[in-house]
């Protein structure tokens, strides 16, 4: 009998919650920090979405440092109790990792203990697009031109990543390192190489990378497939000799999610070999946007009803649709675990609704882990 999957929760996208209800709050458009800004301003507010993730059932936290970057705090202005003026690298440094603990202390609650004893916290790599004024990881339009090929990408994402690796309380913290929505196949290759670098020995981590796939024809925003996005992830060469623990892709139209994961498969069984067991592929992890039709114009900073999907009716709700791909994945039986979750527009009610879907449905495929 085939064994049974594994299914882990992640949580929802923290930028949109911030800008929902109870929190309502509106980013100021000249900022590339988006989310990362509230490590300055407010800290107790990110505290407070981490703690609704854990309550709706989320096993896994991505911490605030998705557009993170020493080069975004160093040119941000400090508020007026600071002192104005702007943030050395040091206090940038320091105020990127006081996101680890922000999201560990969510698991550590009364409330979280009694029903979640081992929560975990990923660290959130964004693409280098994703710290960018304005932010181009959706189009994979990198300036300047160095930023084009892997050996720039590598030493920014290097640089970046040795911020938490070089300080042991922090790195101590983190149990999965996440590169998300990666558009070029550039930045794959530099990732690996900086992981291939750093990630070894004791206290190495878990990590994953996943890409977007905005495109009609289902491609990366530079136009490569996603067959070859996988062949980047998972062959091996001297520079890029480990692969991630899980792969899969973020903020992504769920309409194109089966789709892509059945050509991952594809591409993971072409390069793992057809008899493959599941215990040799890597874990899929998935969080597809809930934005219902809405695309997020990153020019105006507003997020816009596409009339195409509006004309199209009805839709079946997000977690079901969500619920529906992943048990499906499962009972393929390829994948060593999946991690699902939510992107932009998923709020803590979203991995709610999400965790009592695949709960109530009955399946010798998958189980999920509780805490």
């Amino acid at each position: 009998m085939p064994l049974r999957t594994p299914i882990r929760f992640l949580d929802g996208g923290l930028g949109t919650t911030l800008e929902s209800p109870p929190y309502n709050v509106n980013f100021p458009k000249d900022t590339c920090l988006w989310s990362s800004h509230f490590l300055i301003t407010s800290p107790e507010t990110l505290s407070r979405v981490h703690r609704a993730f854990v309550g709706a059932g989320a096993d896994v936290l991505l911490t605030a440092t998705y557009q993170a970057s020493l080069q975004g705090f160093t040119a941000t202005e400090r508020p007026e109790e600071q002192g104005y003026g702007t943030y050395s690298r040091q206090a940038a440094a320091a105020l990127m990792r006081s996101a680890v603990p922000l999201a560990k202390q969510a698991f550590s609650t009364e409330e979280a203990m009694k029903t979640n004893t081992s929560g975990k916290v990923a660290l959130s790599l964004g693409a280098y697009g994703a710290t960018m004024q304005p932010s181009t990881e959706y189009s994979g339009d990198y300036q300047p031109e160095s930023m084009q090929l892997a050996e720039g990408l590598r030493g920014w994402h290097e640089e970046r990543l040795r911020v938490f690796k070089d300080d042991d309380t922090t790195w101590n913290a983190v149990d999965y390192i996440s590169f998300e929505t990666l558009p070029v196949l550039q930045e794959i290759h530099a990732v690996k190489q900086v992981m291939a670098k750093h990630n070894r020995g004791e206290h190495s981590k878990d990590w994953w990378i996943s890409c977007v796939f905005p495109n009609d024809d289902l491609t990366l925003p530079d136009g490569r497939t996603a067959g070859a996005a996988v062949d980047a992830m998972l062959k091996l060469s001297d520079s890029e000799d480990q692969r991630p623990w899980a792969i899969g892709i973020n903020c992504t139209d769920i309409k194109k999610l089966e789709k892509l994961i059945l050509q991952y498969e594809a591409a993971v069984e072409n390069v793992l070999g057809r008899n493959s067991p599941a215990e040799a592929w890597p874990w899929l992890v998935t969080y597809p946007d809930g934005a219902q039709g809405s695309v997020y114009n990153t020019e105006t900073g507003e997020w816009e009803l596409d009339p195409e999907w509006k004309a199209q009716g009805p839709q079946i709700p997000w977690h079901e649709e969500l619920a529906e791909i992943t048990t499906a994945v499962a009972e393929r039986g390829r994948w060593k675990g999946i991690l699902v979750g939510g992107c932009c527009k998923t709020t803590p009610d979203s991995i709610k609704q999400l965790r009592s879907q695949l709960a109530s449905i009955k399946s010798d495929a998958f189980y999920l882990e509780t805490g």
